[in-house]
């Protein structure tokens, strides 16, 4: 992630976190973990659950009936670069596929849930995974250039297909609301997956036709 990126986050994480935020975090842990599935400190991808937590509680949580995300609420507090908030208020959070680099070396992601490509930064360090491996987590678009988000969540590349299929049905539907609850439902299958590893993967990703109202 780019260090603008990174160090604004933390400042907003930092701010909300805290003091008399401190009760508003805990409820929102019960919150998303209720929805994608308990998390354990001795589960391998332990880190990588709680940054995105992180990211959710900054970017897309909603704590009152201001409808207002706590990064929404800061930047109302504190002076922002414009290009930051913008970047910020549009973070793409998503399912996507690792399709390795280009010919001129930049990482290419394939966005499963929008149906686009995209090339991350030239100066972007390499993600830990090999081609091929899909994952849900975020990018931000910043000075003309993606970047990827630390907080990521791999998925069995055996579930690509009906992964696939709903994130096709989604996005026919045309709403955020959506994309959040698909990605929810399938972190919640991951979870599951993890906590059931003897059953196999199609048994366990399955995404009922009547989920989405």
């Amino acid at each position: 992630m780019h260090e603008s990126l990174r160090y604004l986050l933390e400042k907003v994480l930092s701010h909300y976190s805290s003091g008399d935020f401190y009760e508003t975090l805990l409820q929102a842990k019960d919150d998303y973990f209720s929805k994608t599935g308990k998390a354990f400190e001795e589960d391998e991808d332990y880190e990588s659950r709680m940054a995105s937590f992180n990211d959710w509680y900054c970017l897309q949580y909603r704590p009152d009936e201001t409808g207002k995300t706590f990064f929404q609420k800061y930047i109302l507090e504190h002076s922002v670069l414009a290009e930051l908030e913008q970047a910020i208020n549009e973070v793409n959070h998503s399912l996507f596929e690792y399709l390795g680099t280009n010919f001129r070396g930049l990482h290419v992601l394939k966005d499963i849930l929008h149906d686009k490509k995209l090339t991350l930064a030239k100066e972007h360090s390499a993600p830990s995974m090999v081609k091929g491996d899909i994952f849900i987590g975020r990018t931000a678009f910043y000075r003309n250039e993606h970047y990827l988000f630390n907080g990521l969540r791999m998925m069995p590349k055996e579930a690509r297909k009906p992964m696939a299929k709903e994130a096709k049905r989604v996005r026919k539907l045309h709403e955020k609301r959506h994309d959040l609850e698909f990605l929810f439902f399938t972190e919640a299958l991951k979870t599951k997956w993890q906590r059931y590893g003897h059953i196999d993967v199609e048994k366990i990703f399955v995404f009922p036709q009547n989920r989405l109202s």
